[in-house]
């Protein structure tokens, strides 16, 4: 009983979470920015509309009439949620069985097939997935030219649904994902000590793997899949938008709403909560709450003694300390060719924007026409690539050269922004979460990370950033730097509970370390405790963490570009500052007209960016601890 009340207590909180999300845009409509009294007020219209089965129907506006028309919610469930929950849940299954079998043919395979595999693994990885529907509709359509069959159906027209096209595109990235996760678990388990006693008796690798390792793999898997299933969610919405299917995001953005917001966001967050609620039940899963062991013990918060005893307080310090040995394996991180090459790559990159700007002023050249000696037009805009215009135009005129020149400074650097704010302040809330606050509390915010990962992250974002990105009217109300703080600010808040959570846990497992122990008993202040025992040991977690998020947010860019949500915001759907996920947002079009010259430069930065910071992250989590034993 206890049980099922605890679970109806998360999920009712989830709703109430849902609900206030789903009210925010409200917070910026014209006339009424931050009018709380406005935004209670809807938010009590929702939670009266819950008790209305009158309200319960989502609206759109006819394509043929253009008039406002209604869709009952039975008819959503039963028609666009089927449709996209299907093609989620079917590419989902796809991938874990695939990336299963590639993980042991890795697994068992030597030298070239095992590092052909993991290499090409890794270069997927930097695709950004709506990449996928473009490679592959290239191979779809170079198999039609040359045999005239058409292996794949990619436009889902009025009854005409599509399947195979979504389901494939989508199941790359999470086969990807769940790859890289079974192999991880598998060299872990390799390394136990019951594979060995199975070795002895004469099993081999296969049997071994397949018989004893992978009961234990899949469990981790299961529990680790919450955060594929958070991105693949993100994805379904990309998929949807570019094969045209009118499913879960064709009819939040027709019904934008508080209401129908509400209720698109509850049915993709209910079924997993409860999947994961019950399955995690079945399964035995070990508590996930790690308790803090200071509970009862009362930490000062400065100690000046022990503060001036740090050897950068120090004139001169002869032994080498935990802190030298830091300082080193700092210096030795850096040192690796994985990550000093991808470092210099974007701080190349960056150079080259800067250097574009203060000698060019970020001059971007249009070109509507082109003329031949005689004055005969030869073309007009979009323009090809061709020795004059060496990337060609966008449609209208403008170098993709020099857009892509100048975004890619305000690209990086906004992107550094969000994964440094995100990393800093989970950082400092992870001290109040471990430190200040009591189980009731660590409890909740455990459960709201974790029912972070039944929602798209970006459709959350889109949700927020709408209203205040988007001008319709060409009058903005705010400035291109307010607008640029406030998507800086909501891009980072919005995943808040997971980083503080993450960092936390992290936390707890180093106070649980008996030297620390022995330091709390002894008198050490909280900033003692964080800077001589829980930063040398959080520092290579944290720059993990932080270039993971460099990636994620770099991902988001190109989901909000394709969305026309671009960085600053647009007026009448034009960007105000040229930035690479502005270049994004005629990819459906260029899908369409095969002008693909357009897109293929801002794809191609965007899986470079991608890439380095994912071999930077791979090359830390490489790196071995930083301290001995002794230390």
């Amino acid at each position: 009983m206890k049980i099922l009340s605890t679970t109806l207590f998360k999920y009712l909180f989830g709703v109430i979470g849902i609900i206030l999300i789903s009210c925010a845009p409200v917070l910026f409509k014209l006339h009424h920015f931050f009018d709380l009294q406005l935004f209670f007020s809807t938010f009590s219209g929702v939670v009266k509309d819950f008790f209305t089965p009158a309200e319960w129907h989502l609206s759109y506006i006819s394509l043929n009439t253009l008039e406002a028309k209604y869709i009952s919610f039975f008819e959503y469930f039963t028609g666009p949620y089927i449709y996209s929950m299907s093609i989620l849940i079917a590419s989902l299954l796809i991938s874990l069985i695939i990336s299963f079998v590639l993980s042991i043919v890795t697994f068992l395979s030597k030298d070239f097939p095992k590092k052909f595999l993991l290499q090409t693994a890794k270069i997927l990885e930097s695709f950004p997935d709506f990449s996928f529907v473009f490679l592959i509709q290239i191979v779809v359509v170079y198999v039609y030219l040359k045999t005239d069959i058409l292996i794949l159906q990619f436009y889902s027209l009025g009854d005409n649904l599509v399947y195979l096209a979504p389901i494939l595109c989508l199941s790359i990235l999470p086969t990807l994902l769940f790859f890289k996760l079974f192999i991880l678990l598998f060299e872990e388990e390799w390394g136990k000590s019951y594979v060995e006693l199975a070795r002895s008796k004469g099993l081999n690798n296969f049997e071994v793997l397949l018989k004893h390792c992978t009961s234990n793999v899949l469990k981790s898997v299961f529990f680790q899949s919450k955060s594929i299933v958070w991105l693949s969610l993100s994805s379904l919405l990309i998929i949807e938008y570019l094969f045209g299917i009118n499913g879960i995001l064709y009819y939040l953005r027709a019904d934008f709403s508080p209401t129908g917001t509400s209720f698109i966001l509850l049915s993709i967050f209910t079924p997993f909560f409860f999947f994961y609620t019950v399955a995690e039940r079945i399964v035995d899963k070990e508590q996930i709450m790690r308790n803090v062991i200071f509970n009862n013990l009362n930490l000062s918060l400065l100690s000046i003694q022990q503060i001036k005893s740090l050897p950068i307080f120090r004139k001169k310090d002869s032994s080498p300390g935990i802190s030298a040995t830091l300082t080193t394996g700092r210096k030795n991180l850096f040192k690796s060719l994985n990550i000093k090459i991808p470092v210099l790559i974007v701080f190349g990159l960056l150079l080259t924007s800067f250097m574009y700007f203060i000698i060019f002023d970020d001059q971007i050249d249009q070109i509507n026409y082109i003329y031949n000696k005689e004055g005969e037009m030869l073309s007009i805009s979009p323009h090809p690539p061709s020795s004059s215009i060496l990337f060609g135009t966008d449609p209208y005129g403008f170098s993709i050269l020099q857009q892509l020149i100048v975004g890619i400074k305000y690209t990086i650097l906004i992107t550094l922004v969000i994964a440094t704010t995100r990393i800093v302040a989970g950082y400092l809330f992870a001290i109040l979460y471990v430190f200040y606050s009591n189980n009731k509390i660590r409890v909740a915010i455990n459960s709201i990370a974790d029912g972070m990962h039944f929602l798209p992250l970006s459709l959350l974002t889109y949700i927020l950033l709408m209203p205040v990105l988007k001008n319709f009217t060409g009058i903005w109300e705010t400035t291109l730097m307010e607008r640029l703080i406030f998507q800086i600010v909501i891009m980072s808040v919005i995943v808040l509970p997971v980083t503080t959570s993450s960092i936390g846990n992290e936390m707890n497992e180093t106070l649980k370390k008996e030297y620390v122990q022995s330091s709390v008993v002894m008198g050490g202040s909280l900033i003692w405790i964080l800077i001589k025992h829980l930063n040398p040991i959080l520092w290579p977690k944290i720059l993990l963490l932080w270039t993971q998020h460099i990636v994620q947010v770099l991902q988001m860019f190109v989901h909000l570009g394709i969305l026309s949500l671009f960085v600053g915001g647009s007026t009448y759907g034009v960007p105000d500052i040229s930035e690479l996920s502005g270049m994004i947002a005629i990819s459906r079009e260029v899908f369409m007209t095969k002008q693909y010259w357009m897109i293929l430069p801002p794809l191609f930065t965007f899986m470079l960016l991608i890439y380095c910071f994912n071999t930077i992250a791979n090359g830390i989590s490489k790196k071995p601890i930083f301290f001995s034993k002794n230390d």
